[in-house]
C-alpha cells in the first residue's frame, strides 16, 4: 500500500486509478538499498542490468514494487518507440506491449527475421527468445506514462524505463501461447526519470 506521509500521493493515485484499482494492493514500497542489492545480486547471477537503472534508484524520489498480476497489466505497459524499433513501434501508433508484439506477425513473429531485414538492435531479442526463462527475467523498471504517451497509446499504463529487450520478447511469447504469464514484478520509479 502506498504510504500515507508520500509527497507524491497525488501522482501515484492518479496513475493507479489508470492502470486499475485492482494494482494498489499490489503496490509495495522499498528503498534504494533493498533495491540496489536485490539488482546487483541478479547481477551476479548473469542477469544484465542497466547500470543506468543503479543510478536512478539512488535519485531523488520513491521506490515501489508493483506487481502485474494478469496478462493484460503487462500487455497494457508503454514500450519505446526510437527510430531503431519503428518496425514495431511506429510514430502515433498505439505502444502498448500488446501492440508491438502483434506488429511480429509482418516478421513470422520472429526476432531473426526483424534483425536481418530491419535493426540490429532486435539481436538480443533472439538470444533472450531462444533461452527464455522467468527465472532470468528479473524486475521490469516503469515510470509513469507522459502526456504525450497517453494521447498516442491512450490504454496503456506505464512507460518501461528498463527491460525493453526482455518486455517485447514475453509479450511476443505470451500472444503466441509459447509461455503461460506468470505474475510479474515491476520496479516503480517515482517520479519519472527520464
Amino acid at each position: 500500500m502506498v504510504p500515507h506521509v508520500s509527497r507524491y500521493q497525488p501522482l501515484i493515485h492518479a496513475a493507479l486509478h489508470r492502470a486499475g484499482e485492482h494494482l494498489r494492493r499490489e503496490l509495495r514500497p522499498t528503498s534504494a538499498q533493498e533495491m540496489s542489492t536485490s539488482l546487483k545480486a541478479l547481477r551476479e547471477r548473469g542477469l544484465r542490468i542497466d547500470p543506468r537503472l543503479l543510478r536512478e534508484i539512488d535519485e531523488p524520489g520513491e521506490l515501489y514494487l508493483l506487481r502485474l498480476p494478469t496478462q493484460d497489466d503487462f500487455l497494457r505497459l508503454i514500450w519505446q518507440s526510437v527510430p531503431s524499433t519503428h518496425s514495431l513501434a511506429p510514430p502515433g501508433q498505439p505502444r502498448t506491449l500488446r501492440a508491438c508484439a502483434s506488429r511480429l506477425d509482418r516478421f513470422a513473429w520472429d526476432f531473426s527475421s526483424l534483425t536481418e531485414q530491419e535493426s540490429a538492435w532486435f539481436r538480443e531479442c533472439v538470444a533472450i527468445d531462444r533461452n527464455f526463462s522467468y527465472e532470468a527475467f528479473g524486475p521490469l523498471a516503469i515510470v509513469e506514462a507522459n502526456a504525450h504517451e497517453l494521447r498516442e497509446t491512450p490504454e496503456g499504463t506505464f512507460y518501461i524505463f528498463d527491460g525493453v529487450h526482455r518486455s517485447i520478447v514475453l509479450a511476443k511469447r505470451l500472444l503466441r501461447g509459447q509461455t503461460p504469464y506468470v505474475p510479474l514484478d515491476t520496479l516503480w520509479l517515482v517520479p519519472r526519470r527520464d
